[in-house]
């Protein structure tokens, strides 16, 4: 049996679209590395020779997300976290607090589609090395240590009520997004965006006018981009079957892990949404992806704050597209 890889580099999966302009609406932009992914950084700065002292800072605050969150790391927080005994209490920092506290409610809000316990199950398939899926018996062995419900955060820290291995990764690049965004109007950056694998968020007001203008990469026809227009929401992430992925036997498997089956979920091939914050709009577009198209818009329409854009195949295999009501009138 052949397998083919297929990897794409996260970042294209949302792009800003930055239309001709005036030199003055010009910004001055920064790509470089970081947390396995491209990191693009814009800002509108009225001296270009200051830029790169704020870039500096939000390289910086980026930095020290990867440090505190990466599991590949033995001595981060969450590798320390992975470790702890069941039922002794380990103190943590007060971003893993936030952190792990947002991952929480969010993983109670979609009823588990999104789940930070996912790690056993995502290091079992292994992507975006993956060339084959785990044997059955692994994949039930893996789901008996996720379930979000066995943290526990309170004043004293965090403990764990059974063996769980947290996987911060589907959070992790849009909260470090969020903290570099603080930091630089900390620094008195009024107008930017930054962009990392996919998560982007931007902020303040062009210097233009013109409103800020998004583009959500069509899942299917990779050359092709899907236009929405300002809705109002600052942030977007996508979450989609072509991200890390490999075909076997004609079948499709990608990295998006549903936590009830511990298989790729199959409902969705693309979820994008819009809402305030980067991290939240990491966390909802994997939620979004794994419950579906009719889950997914239901948990728009009762979160406040939150639009959201899928594409999935019908019965007969074609591709379909649905989107929340705050983007009608929005999308070409």
């Amino acid at each position: 049996m052949k397998a083919r890889i297929l990897v794409g580099l996260m970042f294209v999966l949302a792009v800003a679209l930055w239309l001709p302009r005036p030199e003055v609406a010009v910004p001055v932009e920064d790509f470089h590395v970081a947390m396995g992914t491209v990191v693009r950084m814009a800002l509108y700065v009225n001296d270009p020779e200051q830029a790169e002292p704020l870039f500096a800072i939000a390289r910086t605050e980026i930095a020290a997300v990867n440090a505190e969150m990466s599991h590949y790391a033995p001595d981060s927080e969450i590798s320390r976290l992975n470790r702890l005994d069941i039922g002794a209490t380990m103190a943590i920092s007060p971003s893993l607090r936030y952190l792990l506290g947002r991952c929480l409610e969010i993983a109670d809000r979609t009823g588990g589609a999104f789940d930070p316990t996912i790690g056993t199950l995502s290091r079992l398939w292994g992507f975006p090395e993956a060339v084959q899926p785990p044997e059955a018996a692994a994949i039930d062995s893996a789901l008996g240590r996720v379930g979000y419900e066995s943290v526990m955060l309170d004043d004293g820290g965090v403990a764990l009520r059974r063996v769980v291995q947290l996987d911060l990764s589907a959070v992790a690049k849009g909260y470090a997004v969020d903290r570099a965004i603080a930091a630089l109007q900390e620094s008195g950056v009024q107008t930017g965006v930054i962009e990392a694998g996919g998560d982007l968020r931007f902020w303040g007001h062009k210097p233009d006018g013109r409103p800020w203008r998004f583009g959500v990469q069509h899942p299917r026809q990779p050359e092709s981009i899907v236009r929405v227009a300002d809705i109002g929401l600052p942030a977007l992430a996508t979450s989609g079957d072509y991200e890390q992925a490999f075909e076997l036997d004609g079948r499709r498997y990608h990295h998006l892990l549903d936590p009830a089956t511990g298989m790729p979920a199959s409902a969705t091939v693309s979820a994008s949404v819009w809402t305030t914050s980067a991290l939240e709009a990491d966390a909802l577009a994997t939620a979004a992806f794994i419950m579906g198209p009719r889950q997914a818009l239901t948990l728009a329409a009762a979160t406040d704050n939150v639009e959201v854009l899928v594409f999935y195949e019908n019965k007969e295999g074609e591709l379909k597209m649905e989107m929340s009501p705050g983007l009608a009138g929005h999308v070409e």
